[in-house]
């Protein structure tokens, strides 16, 4: 039966009021990052060997027209400098973002910040909008209002680095997955593993998500098997983006390097003596040429960074086998580190209690909500549970690795939509409880006790 224009009105109004309310969230979320970046130095340049440092020196040098090179650990001068060299340390996109930026306004910082300030603050509308699609409206302005002024969102804008470039892509790639499963077309599952490909051009991270999204697409649509096919174009699209990366790796290093020469460091450093023993590096990593000098002439001596991430590699896999007895105690340490609300003694008080005060009521929301809404988004045939794989590849990289918030702030969104729907659920059925109570003024049942079916729990 066709809707009566009085019915219509007050959808329209409900509509007008979300819209209203989400551009507020946005200026907030707007203000609250650029007020944190001027307060950091919007000016102030990255560490010397920090990863901004990396960044900035490929980033710099592509800006005129030097190609991708820059520094990378131990690859040095005979006088002992680092060498200014072709290098694939690092995957290569956020560096090829601030050679934009740096083309058109010069090496300067501040124009990155208030880059990173604009991408987090559109990846609050990317997240109401994921959450719409699976939860309804409540939830969807509740998440965007918690994201807009999430300390460590606010925090990692404010920094030189990749965090910001990746959380929005990954958080784009997911509101493109579920518009695919909405109606699974081939441009649709194109353009989401264009998405995903560009996120793993950012950070290796995405690696597990490619892998991932092999099950999701089959589980998804089990009940329409000819459409698993174009599922499956998302995570080969993905790789195929890698494509020219690699052959650029093979021209100048010549070598197979399908993403980063970085693994070595990454691996060693997170299988080593000093991570299984020392308990101020519980669930971490260390940096194998400083922390490892059992290690660092093997390392060191070939001067060459392809050369190094193999040796660091096979090191690591010999330590894995010769101490079968330290993986459980890897594993456990890093999942524990890679959730935790409670940072490290040596943290500054006030990010402790910020993350306390944050993280810590959202990962109680996000324990209580997490596997039934995952069970009921596959009961219902929902795609909505690639929130959960989302979360999930987080957690294989805490695991293979190790632990870090760093690592968890790209999902921390996510976190926070299921946080969110949990607890509009528990007011929700607090709401009932008080509404069917005996003497209870609003016992009689009325409409506006009535839960939408667009909200997940019933």
């Amino acid at each position: 039966m066709p809707r009566s224009r009085s019915s219509d009105k007050p959808r329209k109004t409900n509509i007008r009021v979300g819209s209203r309310t989400l551009l507020i969230l946005i200026a907030i979320g707007l203000a609250a990052r650029i007020t944190m970046a001027v307060h950091a130095g919007l000016a102030t340049p990255p560490l010397p060997g920090s990863d901004a440092s990396e960044h900035d020196s490929y980033a710099w040098n592509l800006a005129q027209g030097h190609g991708y090179r820059g520094m990378s650990p131990d690859v040095k001068l005979p006088s002992g400098e680092l060498l200014d060299h072709p290098s694939a340390y690092r995957a290569p996109l956020t560096s090829l973002f601030w050679a934009g930026i740096y083309w058109l306004l010069g090496h300067r910082y501040s124009p990155i910040r208030l880059a990173q300030c604009l991408l987090d603050t559109l990846t609050i509308l990317l997240l109401y909008r994921i959450a719409r699609i699976c939860f309804g409206e409540t939830v969807a302005l509740l998440a965007a209002g918690v994201y807009a002024v999430w300390p460590t969102a606010l925090l990692y804008s404010s920094l030189l680095g990749s965090e910001p470039l990746y959380a929005f892509l990954f958080c784009w790639f997911l509101l493109q997955a579920l518009q695919f499963a909405g109606h699974p077309a081939w441009p649709r599952a194109a353009a989401a593993g264009a998405l995903l490909g560009v996120a793993l051009l950012t950070r290796g991270n995405a690696a597990m998500m490619v892998v991932l999204m092999i099950p999701w697409g089959i589980v998804q649509f089990r009940k329409t098997p000819r459409l698993i096919t174009r599922a499956c174009v998302i995570p080969l699209v993905a790789l195929f983006m890698l494509l020219p990366w690699i052959i650029r790796n093979y021209r100048v290093l010549h070598a197979f390097v399908p993403l980063e020469t970085g693994v070595g460091d990454v691996l060693l450093g997170s299988y080593n003596r000093v991570v299984a023993t020392d308990p101020l590096y519980y669930g971490y990593w260390v940096f194998p040429t400083t922390a490892l000098p059992e290690y660092a002439r093997q390392i060191t001596a070939p001067n060459n960074e392809v050369q190094r991430d193999r040796i660091e590699i096979r090191l690591a896999q010999q330590w894995m086998l010769d101490h079968p007895g330290k993986w459980w105690y890897l594993l456990e340490s890093r999942f524990r580190r890679s959730w935790t609300p409670f940072l490290q003694p040596q943290s500054p008080w006030l990010y402790r209690a910020g993350m306390m005060a944050s993280w810590g009521p959202v990962l109680v929301l996000l324990i209580l909500g997490f596997f039934p809404t995952a069970i009921y988004f596959l009961r219902t045939n929902h795609p909505g549970w690639i929130l959960h794989v989302g979360i999930f590849h987080f957690v294989l990289t805490a695991l293979v690795f190790w632990g870090a918030s760093r690592f968890r702030f790209p999902v921390e969104g996510l976190c926070i939509i299921l946080a969110s729907a949990t607890l509009v659920w528990l007011c929700k059925r607090a709401r009932s409880m008080i509404a069917i109570a005996p003497g209870s003024l609003d016992s009689e049942p009325s409409r506006r006790s009535h839960v939408p079916s667009s909200t997940l729990i019933s």
